[in-house]
C-alpha cells in the first residue's frame, strides 16, 4: 500500500477552544486575582493616564503563523470604559523577558486601533472584545507585544474597576506600565513584572495543508486557506530547507535556494503544478506538487509554504503560511 500524507495545521488547545482564539494563557474569564491595571482611570494619579504593555512569550501563542482581527480581556466587573484619546499597537519580538524600557519591546508597532476616542463596553467574568479597526499578521515564531495607552480616561456605571490577571510567573507572561502625569508618551515603566492581564486573541488562521503520495511519481496535493484574504493573489514555493527568509519583521519558513527558485519562476509547471493564483471568496485555493518517477528523489525531504499578497500590505505581503513539509518515500 502506498503512503499516504495528511498533514493539518491546528491550534493544539484545550478541548471545546474553538482554532481561532488564543487563549493567553488560559480561558478562564471568571477565574484568577483582580487588578486595577489597565483600565481604571481613578486608580491613576492624573486623571486616567496610562501606557501599558503586555508581553506574551510564543509558548503561550500556539507557535502557528495567523491573522489576529480582535483582542479581548477579562473584566471583573461590568462596565463602560471611555477615553478621549486611546491607542492599541502591536508587534512582534525576540527579547524575553521584556526590557522597562517601552520602545525595546515594541521594536515595529503596527497600530491596530488608531489614536482616537473610545468606549468600550466590558462584562464581568465574560470576555469583552475591544474591537480591532486593523489587524496584525503574527508569524506564529517570535514573541508579541500588545501596547495599549490612553488619557482622559473615565468610567460609566461604576466608580472602580479591575480585571482579571495571570499570577502565574513561571509562565513569562509580562505587563509593563507607566501611570499618571505624561505616561500616554513616557519611555519608561514605572513597573514591571510577570502578572499580565488575561487576553484572548481572536485569529484567522492561515494554514498549508498536505495530502497525497509523497512518492516519485506521486502527486501531493496542497490545501491553501488564509480566511482573511479572500480574491487576492497568492504564491506558493518549495524549497529544501525552511530558512527562514525574512519579511520585514515576519519569518517565512522556506530556504532561498535553486528549487525555491525554480518552484516559483514558472518554469516548471508540470512540476509545481497551481504554484500561483488567486484565492476564492472563502479564502481558499489548491495546487499540485508532482514529483518525477526519479528514485535519486527518495529521503530528500521538502518544505512548502504560501503568501497572500496585497499592495496596501507591509512588504506587499498581507500573510505568510505554516511551512509544510514531508520526506518522499518508497
Amino acid at each position: 500500500m502506498r503512503p499516504i500524507l495528511t498533514v493539518a495545521l491546528v491550534f493544539a488547545m484545550a478541548s471545546g477552544i474553538r482554532a481561532d482564539e488564543i487563549y493567553v494563557p488560559s480561558n478562564t474569564p471568571g477565574t484568577g486575582s483582580c487588578n486595577h491595571i489597565q483600565f481604571n482611570p481613578n486608580w491613576s494619579t492624573a486623571s486616567g493616564v496610562y501606557r501599558y504593555q503586555l508581553v506574551a512569550p510564543s509558548s503561550l501563542l500556539g507557535g502557528k503563523a495567523c491573522l489576529i482581527t480582535d483582542v479581548a480581556f477579562a473584566p471583573c466587573s461590568s462596565v463602560v470604559f471611555k477615553a478621549t484619546m486611546f491607542e492599541m499597537s502591536m508587534s512582534h519580538t525576540t527579547l524575553m523577558p521584556p526590557s522597562t524600557t517601552f520602545a525595546t519591546n515594541i521594536p515595529n508597532p503596527q497600530i491596530v486601533i488608531p489614536a482616537g476616542a473610545i468606549t468600550f463596553t466590558r462584562t464581568a467574568n465574560q470576555w469583552s472584545p475591544i474591537k480591532l479597526t486593523r489587524p496584525f499578521t503574527y508569524n506564529g515564531i517570535d514573541h508579541l507585544t500588545v501596547e495599549l495607552r490612553y488619557q482622559g480616561g473615565t468610567l460609566v456605571g461604576a466608580t472602580s474597576t479591575t480585571d482579571r490577571q495571570e499570577s502565574n510567573l513561571t509562565l513569562n507572561y509580562w505587563r509593563i506600565i507607566a501611570w499618571g502625569a505624561g505616561a500616554y508618551n513616557a519611555t519608561t515603566a514605572a513597573a514591571s513584572d510577570a502578572r499580565g492581564l488575561k487576553m484572548r486573541l481572536t485569529c484567522a488562521v492561515v494554514s498549508l495543508n498536505g495530502s497525497g503520495s509523497p512518492r516519485p511519481g506521486g502527486t501531493v496535493n496542497l490545501d491553501l486557506t488564509a480566511p482573511a484574504d479572500s480574491m487576492l493573489p497568492f504564491q506558493l514555493g518549495t524549497s529544501l530547507g525552511t530558512g527562514p527568509i525574512p519579511i520585514d519583521q515576519r519569518k517565512l519558513g522556506l530556504s532561498p535556494d535553486g528549487l525555491l527558485v525554480a518552484s516559483v519562476s514558472g518554469s516548471l509547471p508540470t512540476v509545481f503544478s497551481g504554484y500561483s493564483g488567486f484565492l476564492d471568496a472563502a479564502g481558499k485555493g489548491t495546487a499540485k506538487l508532482i514529483l518525477p518517477g526519479l528514485s535519486v528523489l527518495i529521503g530528500l525531504r521538502l518544505h512548502t509554504a504560501f503568501l497572500t499578497l496585497s499592495g496596501s500590505a507591509p512588504s506587499g505581503v498581507k500573510s505568510i503560511s505554516n511551512t509544510f513539509s514531508f520526506t518522499i518515500t518508497t
